[in-house]
């Protein structure tokens, strides 16, 4: 049973100081479109974290996508997206971006430490929220609220797990993300989480492209065809 039960409506951004690099054309790697890329930047470079906990924590497979992006004078790349995606479950995500934050996201002298990130789902039967600034545990924490009132234990032991916030971690003298590591385990046969495996990449890469495609067209882009994020998603409020 999930904790909020079936997600209807997921509300979700991701904002950071990093000017420094999407708005840099010599960042081409991050800035520069290549192959059959739609366009590349914050969406791609960023987005695509965010997008990746929101199908995996809400069980969602996209379908369509419209969005808006603004783009850098400099290097090209989007700096900031505006976008509304509909799932197969009917769900829809209103998600907002931004590199346009002062500072540097890794520098606390002169603007924002850490990148802020927040995510909120709404289901049939109750509200999921988690937010604040991955540089700071103190930030924020998981809250959980119910229709129908009162919280079980199950609820408890959640919101007790996730006391304080921790979304990316690139801490350079820790010993690499959690994703990472958890790969390493995977490689050497232990015990792992996934928490974004395979079919959860490929339904964050389908609603990225069908994003770019609509900024450019101006149009509802479908997403490409498939089950998607829908397959092994929910685990973490389930």
């Amino acid at each position: 049973r999930r904790r909020v039960g079936r997600v209807q409506h997921v509300q979700c951004c991701m904002h950071s100081a990093l000017l420094w690099l999407f708005d840099d054309p010599s960042n081409e790697g991050w800035t520069r479109s290549t192959g059959r890329m739609s366009g590349n930047g914050f969406g791609w470079g960023q987005l695509s974290h965010l997008l990746a906990f929101v199908f995996h924590v809400g069980g969602l497979c996209p379908t369509h996508a419209f969005a808006h992006t603004t783009l850098s004078e400099r290097s090209g790349a989007d700096l900031s997206v505006a976008a509304v995606i509909t799932c197969s479950n009917g769900a829809s995500i209103a998600l907002s971006g931004s590199a346009a934050v002062p500072g540097n996201a890794h520098e606390a002298a002169g603007g924002q430490l850490g990148k802020y990130v927040s995510a909120r789902f709404f289901g049939d039967e109750g509200m999921a929220v988690y937010e604040g600034y991955d540089q700071q545990p103190d930030s924020g924490r998981l809250q959980l609220s119910r229709r129908a009132g009162g919280l079980d234990a199950d609820d408890e032991a959640a919101l007790a797990s996730a006391a304080s916030f921790a979304f990316e971690n690139y801490d350079q003298a820790g010993t690499g993300p959690e994703s990472l590591c958890s790969f390493v385990d995977a490689c050497l046969g232990r015990e792992h989480y996934v928490g974004a495996g395979a079919e959860v990449g490929l339904a964050v890469v389908r609603a990225i492209d069908a994003m770019y495609r609509s900024a450019r067209s101006g149009r509802l882009e479908a997403c490409a065809p498939g089950e998607g994020a829908g397959i092994v998603g929910g685990e973490v409020l389930g």
